[in-house]
């Protein structure tokens, strides 16, 4: 019989092997990002990096690269369920520290790469020097307001550049902080966002480990499946998007507001309502990110209202006035936030510029596209925009539907808040007017918490997998033969690097 020590050093070995295979998969990633990543239109200063020049005139080789590093990265994440508490073959669940110590062994290399997957980051840092500068970000987009030639308006995606800021002001106060910080320099203002993304998943790591606990989630387990996930280091840290920060806000909101109803239960009136105000305020900052982070203060809100009907208070009155604390909670927040950032309400009527993209991941979006092509087909004209309207607004009335379902749910006590704000969000994705890929870790990282079921995190891991691969290392479209050369490229390069460290695995346990 295999003594218990034995076996957990084992254990522990299997799982520091795969650590490291997802760091060599971070570090190719971090090297690769230099000559494939979404680099800047004019004055790269990545080309003074090591082997930045040489990789950025080696386009196809470099994103194949940055892809390898993917796969290696997929590879040791997946493999590593078992070790935390995962599946029917779990073993022992590693520790949080080692958790914590993987985390920052596969960010450290991207952290201080060229932005990667996405061309976004130059719009915050157009839109906070916009700030900075004193004008409104609403009124009109980058290029307007900037000028054609100043170097970050030339950045800024087509799609944005003349477009109003879809961001509220608590993401565009923290761009217009990091634009005076930096002196609009890119390379600064690159590495402020990440850190700032970086710091929104740690507190969302803080957050879904002690949720889960709250959810009788083995915690282990549900950071490997939020915080790990490669879908969560490539795009909210790689591609530094607003995500991080809204998550960051909006789980420890979570967290403060339910344990503030906690304290309320046994008797602790005073601070009880410290914490249900202090998260009214840090989910109304989530919301003042993106409006999605707002639909943590309904089910927050719920679960004071069902312990306000628990102390024997009629159902509606107890629901209006969680409601109208929660909504005090949100006016202040944005009254305090547009003071501060001197920014006003014009991201209420901003949201919609994004609407314009037809993003095939949207359901609703699909389901337009082809009812306007049968339309032309039937002789009947284009009134594929049209359609795009009625059935993108039929999405968000049905997924507006679901929402307050879980939220009556919630007070009821048949769904956990957590569950609730997850299960919510998840048909608001699926519904969404856009969806990109990185869109699901709205909805993946409180489910994490909470999802306790296989079904759940094998769809997660097999989705999060799968979409890892599916954005160009620079974050645009380039030609089918230039697409199929890297991938054919980044497949063997992945299959010839884990052959080779397999052998060099088996040979080193056969010489022990």
């Amino acid at each position: 019989m295999t003594r218990p020590a034995a076996s957990g050093t084992r254990t522990l070995n299997r799982f520091l092997v795969l650590r490291w295979v997802g760091a060599v998969g971070a570090l190719l990633i971090g090297v690769g990002a230099l000559g494939a990543g979404a680099l800047p239109v004019v004055g790269n200063p990545y080309v003074h990096f090591p082997a930045g020049s040489l990789l950025s005139r080696m386009l196809q080789t470099s994103s194949a690269v940055v892809f390898i590093g993917v796969a290696l990265m997929v590879v040791a994440w997946v493999l590593m369920a078992p070790f935390v508490g995962v599946g029917t073959k779990a073993r022992e669940s590693v520790s949080m520290s080692l958790l914590k110590r993987t985390f920052a062994a596969w960010t450290a290399p991207i952290l201080i790469t060229a932005p990667i997957f996405t061309q976004d980051i130059y719009s915050y840092l157009a839109q906070g020097s916009i700030v900075a500068q004193g004008m409104d970000p609403y009124a009109a987009g980058p290029v307007q307001l900037l000028g054609a030639e100043h170097h970050l308006a030339r950045s800024v995606p087509f799609i944005w550049a003349e477009s109003p800021s879809p961001y509220g002001p608590v993401a565009l106060g923290i761009a217009a902080a990091i634009s005076r910080l930096t002196d609009d320099a890119i390379v600064w203002g690159v590495l402020a966002h990440r850190l700032t993304a970086l710091i929104g998943l740690i507190a969302a790591g803080w957050a879904v480990a002690r949720l889960a606990r709250r959810c009788h989630v083995n915690p282990p387990a549900a950071v490997w499946l939020g915080l790990l996930n490669p879908l969560t280091l490539l795009h909210l840290i790689g591609g530094i998007h607003n995500e991080a920060i809204l998550l960051g806000f909006m789980l420890v909101g979570m967290e403060v507001g339910l344990r503030g109803v906690d304290r309320l239960r046994r008797g602790e009136n005073r601070d009880g309502w410290l914490l249900v105000l202090a998260a009214g305020a840090l989910i109304s900052c989530a919301g003042l990110v993106k409006v999605t982070g707002f639909l943590a203060l309904g089910f927050v809100g719920m679960s004071l209202a069902k312990y306000r009907h628990e102390r024997g208070v009629h159902p509606f009155l107890a629901i209006v006035g969680a409601a109208a604390v929660k909504l005090a909670c949100l006016v202040i927040t944005t009254a305090v936030v547009s003071a501060l950032t001197g920014i006003g309400l014009g991201w209420i009527t901003g949201q919609g510029g994004a609407a314009t993209i037809r993003s095939w991941m949207s359901v609703t979006t699909d389901v337009g596209v082809v009812f306007g092509w049968f339309g032309m087909l039937l002789n009947l004209g284009d009134h594929t925009d049209a359609v795009l309207s009625i059935t993108r607004a039929i999405g968000v009335l049905v997924a507006a539907a679901f929402i307050l379902r879980m939220l009556f749910a919630t007070f009821r006590g048949t769904i956990h808040p957590v569950g609730g704000l997850g299960v919510g969000t998840f048909v608001l994705v699926i519904l969404f007017p856009v969806v990109h890929p990185w869109y699901m870790l709205w909805a993946i990282l409180p489910l994490a918490a909470w999802a306790n079921r296989s079904e759940f995190r094998i769809a997660v891991v097999a989705y999060s997998a799968a979409m890892s691969f599916f954005v160009l290392p620079r974050g645009l479209s380039l030609p089918p033969a230039t697409v199929l050369t890297i991938y054919v490229a980044a497949l063997l390069g992945a299959v010839a690097v884990l052959a080779l460290g397999w052998l060099i695995i088996r040979r080193s346990r056969a010489m022990a």
